[in-house]
């Protein structure tokens, strides 16, 4: 549409204004020369299109940038899949740049643009336009500030109404910090141009410009909980992360927390600054263990681009690219939220880097491998090899994707526990009496279910005696929790059993379950073990039968052994919103068989949510007071009992519509979560997963084509076990196994040693952790609990096997801790000499000098981790205790 179709917006004072003097008005235009307004006035289209017309598709070659002069253009993602169309956003802000994803490569629009009403915006051709950037720095300087400045609301609008994640890793820390005056660390140019030189950020620009940056850059250490850039501060500096790990959130207008990334990959961008006017920080950044940073001064930026204004140009277009990616990863969060499906948020993201991703790439099978269960942990292997091995695309898509999963990554992690569970308690010595069964598996759901967010209200009516009958809404279960074989858990009758019963009483429950159907192979080898209650079938619990007799005998004796029973009076399971279904008597006649003091107490616990994926829900459980039934009928009466079925099956669907209310609640308002009456993990989801999955990823690529001919000597620990190279050469065997990974605490030693350590079989266990632990701020006496826990892992699954304690080496940085780690060191060494086969040595007699203090000369410069001749000086120790470290263990 050319010029004679202006729209009478383009008035001014009355008159009709021409193109070029509408041009001259723009608000990046002050500083630009009279030829550059002749020739972008020459170049400029107006368009006008009415409500419901598209401007542009996504997807299609991005020929020009768009401001918008009125109306109202709507922007939404189309998922050729599915052939449904999102809205993600809303542009109505006058002089609004669109489509000025075209900017980035591979010049395609990133989404879809509508107008809903009667709009005009004024282009130019996305090629002659750069010709103009390229020649007129001036200019180029004004407009690209522009386009950034104005595309920081769309982000904003975008962050503005996504929810947060349960997988809130900004929760996590139990104590954050400004990072007022933070420890400098040596760090030589030729290396802090290598890291750029792998960044994303930095693409384009020359080794000149990226030497330029380095002689001004700075490397500074923050430890876990620090604050390394605050939200509505001034910017103050550009942030690169060296190698540590960071969180990234915001708070939105609604005053949510949000999570946004986990970043772990070195060269990433943490923060940034502007040119020009100082802005505000976007977002909160907070180290979420030791992590180095490479950091330049916001003043020494402007020098640079002072000195080299192309440069200058340069940088614009990188923040526009920046912004551009966080774009496109909020936007995907909140599809994945609105569709109720991040599979479809992740398919998308692959779909809009197509053009850029070559056809070979793993990643285009992670969408297929996510839709099941089974393969999802699958998915995640393809995922995380990517970001640690994958071209620099790969490495990006790869990094938004598993943001966008985190909930999923965790429902995941539960999957992993539900499996091991299985797997083990089939497993378990057949000599192993069925109560012990059932407290080893009512601990490992104890775990699992720490891995999943959940609420219980009213543990307060609980009785004070143990042996009562529990009687629960039996709830469907979710394909999402459907082993390889076809087996689901009850995780409803799970849940009552380990997170209310055991945790009141200390005792795992019995149940009473259905005998399995013939097809079902599954179930009864793993039920068996349990010592539960069989029944044939609900509908042959007739009164007089046989099977009705033997079902209150059991139940009685269950019962008068003091043994809590957890039984449904359904017979059989619905969804959450037709739950309760019709209640059958059997559960009321076994109470009301048991008269005078022997009659139970019956305990109502309304369960909701458990028929639902794990990831987006709150596994509910409201607990009502106790009563007896022969306070509430006749059970003898049958016409009384019928009614009272029918009367308690409404009473029961009122309190599990509380339930449903309640998680509905605590996920809009999480904090309430902490109010009395309530215990609930949704602050305080287990985020060891988060937070070290992908180093635990790592290590197991690494070690993934390791075979030994022996069972080999196992080195477990942090990442001063990690860094080890030559670990090996002080005892001249090839038999050991590094299973060190970054960053690990010894909770996570815990957490992990049965996915780390047992598939090895290790005859010997070498064990460092702990600094980071005490660098995290944890007391001795915490560091030992938990080392406790490990050591108790040991002899559960190794036993006997000799054991070698690493003393927590005192480094430069953590001269300040000195107490702490000597007090931990002198505790390990007690403990030790109170185990059968484990000896423990002092590292810091090992490294320290004639005096007892650090030897700087044996750490790297960072001054944290080891160098090549601490590591060998800690070798000749250890080479003293071979034949402790390499006895042949007996099994």
């Amino acid at each position: 549409m050319g010029n004679e179709t202006l729209n009478a917006n383009i008035r001014h004072q009355g008159g009709l204004m021409d193109l070029s003097n509408y041009v001259s008005t723009l608000p990046f235009m002050d500083k630009a020369s009279n030829q550059v307004i002749q020739t972008l006035s020459e170049l400029a289209q107006i368009k006008e299109l009415s409500a419901g017309e598209m401007l542009a598709q996504q997807f299609e070659v991005g020929h020009s940038l768009y401001i918008l002069m009125s109306g109202e253009v709507s922007i939404s993602i189309p998922l050729q899949e599915s052939g449904k169309s999102y809205h993600v956003g809303l542009i109505s802000r006058q002089h609004t740049p669109i489509g000025w994803s075209a900017f980035r490569q591979t010049s395609r629009y990133a989404t879809s643009f509508q107008a809903t009403k009667n709009t005009q915006l004024i282009s130019w051709p996305i090629t002659e336009l750069q010709k103009i950037l390229d020649h007129e720095i001036e200019f180029a300087e004004h407009f690209l500030a522009f386009v950034y400045r104005e595309s920081l609301p769309v982000l904003t609008g975008i962050q503005n109404l996504t929810r947060p994640f349960f997988a809130n890793e900004s929760l996590a820390f139990e104590e954050t910090r400004p990072l007022i005056e933070p420890e400098l660390q040596k760090q030589s140019i030729k290396q802090s141009v290598a890291l750029l030189s792998d960044t994303a950020f930095c693409e384009g620009f020359t080794q000149n410009e990226l030497h330029a940056m380095s002689k001004h850059a700075h490397v500074i250490l923050a430890h876990q909980g620090d604050i390394l850039s605050q939200q509505d501060q001034p910017e103050d500096g550009l942030y690169f992360l060296v190698k540590g790990k960071a969180v990234v959130s915001y708070q939105t207008e609604a005053a949510e927390v949000i999570t946004t990334r986990t970043i772990s990959r070195p060269g990433t961008v943490l923060a940034w600054c502007t040119n020009g006017t100082p802005q505000r920080n976007r977002s909160t950044i907070i180290s979420s263990r030791d992590t180095t940073v490479l950091f330049i001064a916001r003043d020494d930026l402007l020098s640079l681009f002072e000195e080299m204004p192309k440069f200058a140009i340069k940088y614009w277009y990188r923040l526009i690219w920046l912004v551009g990616t966080h774009l496109v990863s909020a936007r995907m969060r909140y599809l994945s939220q609105i569709a109720s499906d991040e599979v479809l948020a992740v398919n998308s993201m692959i779909e809009q880097n197509a053009a850029v991703l070559p056809v070979s790439s793993p990643l285009y099978k992670v969408g297929s491998l996510l839709k099941n269960a089974v393969t999802t942990d699958e998915a995640f292997g393809v995922l995380y090899r990517c970001l640690h091995y994958g071209t620099r695309i790969e490495r990006t898509i790869s990094g938004m994707s598993l943001d966008i999963l985190k909930d999923l990554q965790r429902e995941n992690a539960f999957y992993r526990k539900l499996a091991h569970i299985y797997d083990a308690v089939n497993t378990l010595p057949a000599e192993l009496n069925s109560i012990d069964v059932r407290r080893f598996a009512t601990e490992q759901f104890t775990q699992a279910f720490k891995q999943v967010p959940y609420i219980i209200k009213g543990m307060e009516n609980l009785p004070k005696k143990q042996g009562c009958l529990f009687i629960y809404n039996h709830l469907l279960g979710s394909s999402s929790n459907q082993l390889a074989n076809g087996f689901r858990f009850s995780l409803d009758a799970q849940f009552i059993s380990s997170m209310i019963i055991y945790k009141q009483y200390g005792i795992a429950a019995q149940r009473v379950v259905r005998r399995s159907k013939e097809f079902e192979f599954w179930r009864d080898a793993y039920y068996e073990r349990f010592g539960n209650i069989f029944v044939d079938s609900w509908s042959a619990l007739q009164a007089g039968t046989e099977a009705h007799h033997k079902f209150l005998a059991d139940g009685q004796e269950t019962l008068h052994s003091n043994m809590p029973l957890i039984i449904s009076p359904e017979g059989k399971s619905f969804p959450t919103n037709e739950s309760p279904g019709e209640l059958l008597p059997y559960v009321f006649e076994l109470a009301g068989s048991m008269k005078g003091e022997d009659e139970p107490w019956i305990v109502p616990i309304a369960v909701a949510n458990f028929d639902k994926r794990a990831d987006h829900n709150i596994y509910t459980a409201v607990i009502k007071p106790a009563f007896r039934i022969s306070d509430r009928v006749d059970i003898e009466d049958a016409e009384a009992v019928a009614n009272f079925l029918k009367e308690y099956q409404e009473e029961f669907r009122q309190t599990v519509k509380e339930a449903e209310d309640l998680a509905q609640e605590i996920k809009k308002y999480p904090v309430l979560s902490r109010r009395q009456g309530c215990i609930s993990n949704v602050r305080s989801v287990n985020q060891i997963d988060v937070e070290f999955e992908s180093d635990v990823r790592e290590l197991e690529f690494r070690q993934a084509h390791r075979r030994f001919s022996n069972r080999p000597v196992a080195f477990y620990g942090s990442s001063t076990i990690k860094n080890w190279a030559d670990f090996e050469a002080p005892f001249d065997s090839k038999d050991t196994v590094n299973l060190g990974f970054n960053g690990a605490t010894i909770d996570a030693c815990v957490y992990y040693f049965e996915r780390i350590v047992l598939p090895y079989n290790p005859r010997s266990l070498v064990l460092y952790a702990g600094d980071n632990d005490i660098g995290n701020k944890h007391s001795s006496n915490k560091v030992i609990d938990r080392y406790v826990s490990l050591l108790e892992k040991v002899d559960r699954h190794l036993p006997g096997i000799p054991v070698t304690i690493l003393g927590v080496k005192l480094s430069p940085t953590r001269q300040s801790m000195r107490n702490t780690v000597e007090s931990t060191n002198k505790m390990l060494q007690q403990l030790a000499r109170t185990r059968p086969n484990t000896i423990f040595i002092d590292s810091n007699k090992i490294l320290g000098d004639k005096h007892g203090n650090v030897e700087e000369s044996f750490f790297e410069d960072d001054r944290l981790h080891l160098n090549e001749k601490g590591y060998q000086k800690l070798g000749e120790a250890l080479s003293i205790h071979t034949d402790h470290i390499y006895t042949q263990h007996k099994s």
